[in-house]
Formats: C-alpha cells, structure tokens, sequence
C-alpha cells in the first residue's frame, strides 16, 4: 500500500514525538472540516448558484458531508483508533483527506466553470486561500502528504480558471498558481525546522538522561545547560521578535485609550522578555566563566553622559531629581566593553530608582591611575545627598536580590572590579562598584579652548547646591565671569548693582522639579525694560519643557532658550554660543527652521527586507518622523545630493561593504563641501569588535541592536535629533 509518510530518521521513529505531531494535526484538522462544511453550505444557502443548478448543488453538498462524516471518524476517534496502528491511522486519515480535498477541488472547479469568478466563486476562492495557509503549517511535518494534498486541491481550479479564457480569471488562476508554489516552499522550510527542532531537543533529552544515569561531573551538566539555554534562547528571540515587529504595525490613531495602554504594556512586556533571555544567558556564562569581553575604545565621558540622559526622563517622571558629576580628570579615551559597561550603569541606575520615596538620585565618578596604562573606574550612585569619599565602609552591606543585580555583579568581576550595595541611616542606599579599563588617552578635551566665551559675564540663578559648584567651575573654566544667586529678588538687585560696571552677558536659570519657579523668574526679569534685552538659558526637564506655558513663554519672549536637565556641558557651551554670537533674526529664523524639523525630521531609512521596511516605517512615522525608504546605500547616496534629511537609518547587516563604502562616501563629500553633519545610525545584529572597528573608522555616530525596539528607537532619535 502506498505510504504518504516513510520515518526516515531516529526522531520520527519516536512513538511520543510522533504521536504529539499527529495529535496537534487531529486537533487542528477538527475545526476546518466543521467550518468547511458550514461556509459551503451557507454559499449554497444565500448563493445564485443552487437555485440556477439546483441537482448540482444537491450532489456536491452531499458529497462533501459524506466525505466530512468519513475524515470525522478518524479525527473525533483519534485516541481510540491511534493506539491500534499509529502508522495505519495516519495513512488511511491522509488518504480521506486526500479525498477531502479532491471533492473540494471539483466544488471550485463546477463554481468556476459554471459562475466565472463572481459571487459565490470568489468566496469560495477566497476562503480556499485562507485554509490552505493554515492547513500548510498543520501539515507541514508530513511533506509529501502535504505536497500531494495542495496539488489536489488547488492545481485543478487553477487550471480551470486560466481555461474559461478571460483576463480576470487567466489572473486568478496563475495567482493560484503561485500560491501553490509559496505553500509547497514554505511547507519545505517548515518540515525542515520542525524536525530539526525536535532533533536537537531529542539530542538534548538524551543526552541530559545519559548524564543522569553516568553521573557525569558537574562541567558536562553546566556545558548541557548553557547549550540548552542558547538555543531556547535564540527560540525565544525568534519568538518575541515576531510580536514586536507585528505590535509595531498596530496603528494606534484607530486605538481607545485603554486598548493604546494595553499595546503599550504588550510591547513593554515582550521588550522585557528579551532583556530576561539576554540575562539568563548572560548569567550562564558569567558563572561558568565563559563571558568573553571585547575590547573596544571609546570615549569614557560621552558614554557616561548619554547613560545619564537616557534614564533622565525615567527619573522625571517618577518626581525624582537626577544629579551628576564627573572627575574632571577622567581620560577622554579608553579600551574596555562599553556594551556591558553600559548594562552595568543602566541595570544600577534602574535598580536606583526603584527605592521607595526618593527625591533625587546622584551619580559619582571618579578614575584613578594605575601602572602600565590600567585604571580603575569608580561610580557611586545614592538616593543620598550627602558626599562620601568613594569606596568607603559605611552603612551595612545589603544582600543581591534579582538576576539583574547578580548579572551586573558578575560582569564587574569579570572586568576586574566589584559591586556593592550598602544601606545606610533612615533607610538610604549606596551603589559603589568599579571596572579596570585601558587608558588610550589622557589628552584633556575641555571645552572653551578657542576663548569664544572669554570675558563674559554670566548670572546664575538658583543653582543646586549638589553639583551647582561644579558646574560653576566649568563655567570658569570657559573664560566666563560668574556670579551665583538664589531668588528672584537677590536676582534682579545683582543685575542692577552690575549694570553699571559689569552688565549681564547672559543668564541661567535651573528650574527646580517640583515647580516651574524658573520660568517666574524668568518672566520678571524679561519684563524689566533694563534687563529684557538679555540672553537667557532656562535648564529644565522634558517633561516641563513639554508644556504650553513653557511653549507660550518661549514665543512671547524670543531671547529665551533651554537646556535640558541634567545640564550637559557641551549643550549649555553650545546654547551660550548661539545667544551671544547670533543676531536675533538669524537666530529666529534657525528657530523656525529647529522647530519645523523636531515636528517633522525627515529621515532617510535603508533597507531592502519588505517586513522590516514595513516595521521601521512604522515606529519612525508614530515618533513623528517624515520616512523616506530606499532599498540600496547607492540609491541613499544618489538622494542625499538632491534633498536634505535630518538623519539616515540604515541597516548594516543588508550590505555590509556596500553599506560601508555608502557611508564613507557621505562622510567624504561633507569634508569637501563642508556642509553639516548627518548623524547615520545602523542597525545591527549582534555588534563584534571588527564590526564596531568598521563603524568608527567609516564615520557611523550610532548603533541600535536588532530586533528593534520602539523605546530604544525614540532614545535614539531624541539623543541625535536633538
């Protein structure tokens, strides 16, 4: 007798594994023999067709119900008939379904002759669509079967369709056609995955039982764990990747409120399973010591910085206050893992904001020189004003709770350094830990080298008292004068007793978290006639600066511009450069030109895969973004000479070489006509040491890690953008 189904290795000799797969086909197959059935018979019922040929619809009814009570036998008596003959009862269920789907077959084939492809025709065809694609996945493990099984249902009604002649049915039949090809291809790779998949996993379950019975030593369990836990990893990845890409492609315009939150929460959700397979992964290798670290050189400061920008919003949001200093002597480059550097800061920071009932968090680094170019990167991050020498042995230590806390625990160990968490009075906390680096580079990269700002005067209006000396000392540094008050009323006597012999240049105001007294301040000063002409920067959090009365006062009053919090040194050097050096009507009109931009950026996306182009456009047009597509870095590079983009999205895993050369073209010609700096992000896999070599050398700014998330995105874009 011919066999649809020949095991042909150890896994599909298997009586449960195939009997799993037989169950999930049994399963699956019940629901389309009932719904088959019901969706003919109501094409009958409401149809023209059974009252025109009303024999012929009589007979083809009755067959399909014989041909479904007989596939039924089989399906609804799995258990009983299965444990008689697992072989026989796959076979004689695969031969009624073959005839299943031969009768289905002249059900199209008599609609299309008699109808043409109209009414019931095309319901029929439609419908025949839909099931074949879900019958495709059902029966994929049995590749001859499911061969045999499409080309019986779908080869006839094609070929009958192209018969009838006319240019809308020859259409519908060679996309039938096609339609048979994609199903038999992706039934190809699906049988081949699955059995690999259960392979592997039989290897794994044998192997895990030989170990048992042996008694195999404690390294050959640990290497069957961290190979277990990669592969169920990269399953996992695969997994939750296809629910973010198809999160993404929600449109939320069309979404309540409440189902807007709950697809906020599902994308939040699914971005956290990843980050607790990459854990659990990471922690794996951490206890077997298998972690390899790479060495890339970087720029210790600027790392440090965008650490401390992306968790500025978090913090905000939550009503706490983030605070910051850096040693000034920190070197500008060093070598070491910024990836996991970068996990530690933001793993801490994360676990920081956690504690309950805090106003602010503070941040301390410091680097201390070692021999033969190591040194040693100390961080201390508190809930606790008050200073402390790093290092120090106070409060008691605290247990580490959580894999993430372990992880990062981990990985200073294996950069040379440790962790710990101490808990002091009134229930404060201190994080310390410290990683050894290389130092590439002590050369001081201070800002205000060139004496643009030399001479000037600035007031600073209601500094924090926590790194409020320190900022003022960098604005020393700078050539600037500086004079520190607290209030509007100390506020406006300093700038009277200076009119005469020292007038203002510019003013700083810090608006303090809990309240918008900044833009008070700036408000009475503004509407002083001596004092309106004034330059002012007001420092305030995102979220303040995204309000109407912010916006309103910016509008009424065109000499006012902002700085976010926490104030980076580079964007506050910058903003005082602008309001002392730019007339008001250059000035006014680079603003309408910034707002149009951060309301609509243009940005230029590469890439050539048709899912991820449909996802990426998505996520960057619900940030606001304006997305050209390209599929090729030429076709990148022949648009940028003719239109201008704010940044350039590219995928770095599409063309490699061709993506490079793209990107070094872009760099070359903005070095021969000195125009302005595109920022280029790519989009990358998994980020090697010569991949981030390759990055740095061809002028890339950034990376983002595939698959991509909307929050790592908007971070993205919001760092670049501005």
């Amino acid at each position: 007798m011919f066999q649809f189904f020949v095991p042909q290795n150890k896994v599909q000799k298997d009586r449960a594994i195939m009997r799993d797969t037989d169950a999930r086909v049994a399963k699956y197959s019940r629901r389309g023999l009932i719904l088959n059935f019901i969706v003919f018979v109501l094409c009958m019922t409401y149809g023209d067709f059974s009252r025109s040929e009303h024999n012929v619809a009589i007979v083809l009814v009755t067959g399909l119900l014989l041909v479904t009570l007989w596939r039924a036998y089989f399906l609804f008596r799995f258990d009983a008939l299965y444990a008689r003959g697992p072989a026989r009862w796959r076979n004689l269920y695969f031969f009624a379904s073959c005839i299943g789907a031969a009768w289905w077959s002249v059900i199209l084939v008599t609609l299309t002759w008699h109808l043409g492809m109209k009414n019931e025709t095309l319901v029929m065809w439609l419908y025949s669509v839909v099931f074949y694609s879900s019958v495709a996945n059902v029966f994929a493990p049995y590749r001859r079967f499911l061969f045999i099984y499409l080309a019986i249902g779908q080869l006839p009604a094609a070929v009958t369709a192209i018969l009838l002649g006319d240019v809308e049915s020859v259409l519908y039949g060679c996309i039938m056609l096609m339609f048979y090809y994609m199903l038999t291809h992706q039934g190809k790779v699906t049988s081949n995955a699955y059995w690999e998949r259960l392979e592997a996993n039989l290897t794994l379950r044998e192997r895990a039982q030989g170990l048992e019975k042996e008694h195999a030593s404690s390294k050959a369990q640990i290497e069957l764990k961290n190979e277990f836990l990669a592969n169920l990893g990269q399953e996992f990845r695969s997994s939750i990747s296809d629910v973010l890409k198809t999160l993404s492609r929600v449109d939320e315009t069309e979404l309540s409120e409440q189902h807007r939150e709950l697809l906020s929460m599902a994308t939040k959700a699914a971005g956290r399973q990843i980050d607790l397979v990459n854990n659990v992964v990471d922690f794996s290798k951490i206890t077997t010591h298998a972690l390899k670290l790479e060495l890339i050189e970087f720029d210790l400061r600027r790392v440090l910085e965008k650490c401390v920008q992306n968790y500025s919003l978090d913090s905000h949001q939550q009503g706490v206050e983030l605070f910051y200093m850096f040693d000034a002597s920190m070197p500008s480059r060093v070598k070491g893992d910024v990836a996991r550097l970068n996990q530690i800061l933001s793993t801490l920071l994360s676990y920081g904001l956690k504690a309950p009932d805090i106003e602010q968090i503070y941040l301390e680094v410091t680097f201390l020189q070692g021999q033969n170019d190591v040194g040693q990167l100390q961080v201390m991050i508190s809930d606790n004003i008050s200073r402390s020498t790093l290092g120090a042995e106070e409060g008691r230590e605290t247990h580490m709770q959580g894999i993430g806390l372990s992880i990062c625990k981990g990985l200073t160990e294996c950069m040379g350094g440790s962790l710990h968490i101490r808990e002091g009075k009134n229930r404060t906390s201190r994080i310390y830990f410290n990683v050894e680096l290389q130092v590439v580079s002590h050369e001081e990269n201070r800002l205000g080298t060139e004496h643009k700002l030399a001479n000037k005067n600035v007031l600073l209006i209601d500094l924090p008292e926590v790194n409020g000396n320190a900022l003022a000392d960098e604005i020393l540094a700078w050539g600037m004068h500086i004079w520190m008050v607290t209030g509007l009323e100390a506020a406006l006597n300093k700038l009277r007793e200076l009119q005469k012999n020292h007038p203002v240049d510019v003013i700083l105001i810090y608006t303090r978290l809990a309240n918008m007294n900044g833009l008070t301040i700036s408000r009475e000063i503004a509407k002083q006639p001596e004092f309106s002409a004034i330059p002012q920067v007001i420092a305030m959090s995102k979220l303040q600066s995204d309000t109407s009365e912010t916006r309103l006062h910016l509008q009424s009053y065109p000499q006012i511009s902002l700085v976010d919090k926490p104030i980076m040194r580079r964007h506050l050097y910058d903003t005082m450069l602008q309001k002392l050096f730019f007339s008001e009507s250059v000035q006014l009109s680079e603003d309408k030109d910034t707002l149009g931009n951060m309301i609509m950026p243009k940005i230029l996306l590469v890439q050539d895969q048709r899912v991820d182009q449909m996802v990426m456009s998505a996520m960057l047009k619900k940030l606001g973004c304006q997305v050209h597509l390209v599929s090729q870095g030429a076709d990148a590079l022949q648009i940028i000479e003719n239109e201008k983009f704010d940044l350039l999205l590219m995928d770095y895993d599409m063309h490699e070489q061709e993506t490079l050369f793209a990107i070094e073209k872009i760099r070359e010609r903005e070095r021969i006509n000195l125009s302005r700096h595109l920022p280029i992000i790519t989009a990358i896999g998994q980020l090697s040491e010569k991949d981030q070599a390759n990055c740095t050398s061809s002028g890339i700014d950034a990376t983002i890690t595939k698959p991509i998330r909307y929050e790592d995105l908007e971070i993205k874009l919001q760092r670049w953008l501005g």
